[in-house]
């Protein structure tokens, strides 16, 4: 087998024979019989264990630290094979879950007070349960929530929401399953979740295979990022009026018969955590839009129309108590976000960037993925505290060609309340005239170390659900798909 022993073990195996170690080397042990020993070597050697004969001049020891990092010290290569050896594959924890376990909790006055204090409480719309005043009533907790949610949507098309009843750990665990399959598992896993049918909807997407900047008509370098999508568990809805719908088919999933390396186990465990995450994230996302669509109805009540493919399809359990209908969910509240709505994991590797070199042979980092707006109604983001990438959104200005963008961040760790990014996307500003941008956004690099995972809920409606843009009425399903054909002809022109 060739595996070798320790010098503690041949000196035990020594002593069981009467020999006694009288020296080592790097990589040899000398022992000679004790009758000798004592004749001949005892009086130079007083001292003939271990500790005093042997030093471990190629040894290699491991240290834990405080968040569960393990490093290495000393010798780092494999000694016979001549390979070194690599931390990052060592880590029983993905870097989303390497948290010092008893750390106190943060609060405004840490190091990450300028993020809290942003942040929105959604607990009056996602948690309350308790009856609150109309909406006309100025004191009311909605109310101030969601004053300050269009506040920041109307001024740069983002927000940070907290208290939507989405559990830390479930956020942690489809974190920890995202890293798992995105930045350990072997290509070959991935690649059996290739769509056969539509890899923009369904699936892994290889990395540096689509392209964003098209999304605003431009030409612009592939995404550097690798994406995993799925859509609802069990579609309740299979067809359009036009027949079945582009927008709904069936989640690929790891197979162990495929993809050997994920047993039945590790597959399951994937699938199951991100179909609860799933579910989750969509209940809380109908939420939200609830609340942005109560806000904009109470500052423009001429919306109220056209939001009301959106308001009908988030009234609240009381609202709908005794309109119970098929798209209703086991707790009684119908879920728009349910619909269409597509999950999105991302993964950003450390070192994967575009480079260049111009004439003044400096180098010229481009995004990771390419700036652009999202195609949806709205985006719910989360992500854990990988370094090596961020997202940006640009700055809303009145001056012309604007092109500066600011940092979108969030606490590096997850808490048991976690915040999440939201974001306006094209059709929800469409709906409303514009009131709320639809925010150019895009990932850049930075020189971190550690890798980066996001979870992305894209919220979509019903495919056959009728809106009213520009005073035309047009199927959501077609309405998209002609926003997607003009980035679409955008591609094929650069090509």
């Amino acid at each position: 087998m060739r595996h070798g022993c320790s010098l503690a073990a041949l000196v035990e195996l020594a002593e069981r024979n009467d020999y006694a170690l009288i020296e080592t080397t790097l990589y040899n042990a000398f022992f000679v019989p004790k009758d000798i020993f004592q004749s001949y070597f005892a009086e130079h050697i007083p001292d003939n264990s271990i500790e005093a004969l042997h030093e471990t001049t190629m040894g290699t020891e491991i240290f834990q630290l405080y968040d569960g990092t393990l490093k290495l010290w000393g010798c780092k290569k494999l000694l016979w094979h001549r390979i070194a050896m690599d931390e990052t594959r060592m880590q029983m924890l993905s870097s989303s879950q390497r948290t010092f376990p008893f750390a106190p909790n943060k609060k405004k006055g840490t190091l990450d007070a300028t993020i809290y204090e942003n942040v929105i409480n959604m607990h009056a719309y996602c948690l309350s349960t308790v009856p609150q005043p109309t909406l006309e009533t100025n004191g009311s907790e909605k109310v101030v929530c969601l004053r300050s949610l269009l506040e920041q949507l109307k001024s740069d098309g983002f927000a940070l929401v907290r208290g939507t009843g989405i559990p830390g750990q479930l956020c942690r665990e489809a974190l920890r399953v995202t890293h798992l399959f995105l930045q350990e598992a072997d290509e070959s896993v991935r690649r059996s979740c290739l769509s056969k049918q539509d890899r923009a909807r369904r699936g892994y997407s290889p990395i540096n295979t689509e392209n964003f900047a098209s999304l605003l008509g431009e030409d612009g370098p592939n995404d550097l990022v690798r994406k995993f999508r799925m859509g609802p568990p069990s579609p309740q809805f299979n067809s359009g009026q036009d027949g079945p719908s582009s927008l709904l088919s069936d989640n690929v999933w790891p197979c162990p018969s495929i993809s050997p390396e994920w047993d039945d186990t590790t597959c399951n465990d994937f699938r199951a955590t991100l179909e609860v995450y799933y579910d989750k994230v969509c209940s809380a996302a109908n939420k939200i839009l609830r609340a942005i669509c109560d806000a904009l109805v109470l500052e423009y009540p001429d919306l109220t129309i056209s939001l009301e493919p959106l308001t009908s399809s988030t009234m609240s359990s009381l609202e709908v108590e005794s309109e119970k209908s098929e798209d209703e969910d086991h707790t009684g509240e119908k879920t728009l976000a349910h619909n269409t709505s597509i999950l999105t994991l991302l993964g950003y590797r450390t070192g994967s960037r575009h480079k260049k070199l111009n004439q003044k042979k400096k180098r010229t980092v481009h995004p990771l993925v390419a700036a652009h707006t999202d195609v949806g109604v709205i985006t719910v983001l989360l992500y854990d505290g990988g370094d090596c990438a961020v997202l940006q959104r640009q700055k809303i200005t009145t001056d012309a060609g604007n092109n500066e963008f600011e940092d979108v961040s969030l606490p590096p760790q997850i808490d048991d309340d976690p915040i999440f990014v939201v974001n306006i996307a094209d059709c929800l500003s469409a709906l409303t005239m514009g009131r709320l941008p639809s925010t150019v956004h895009r990932v850049m690099p930075r020189e971190g170390t550690i890798s980066r995972n996001c979870l992305a809920l894209f919220v979509g409606l019903k495919a056959e659900e009728n809106l009213n843009i520009d005073g035309h009425e047009i199927s959501y399903e077609l309405w998209r798909k002609r926003r997607i054909e003009r980035c679409m002809q955008v591609q094929k022109g650069n090509k």
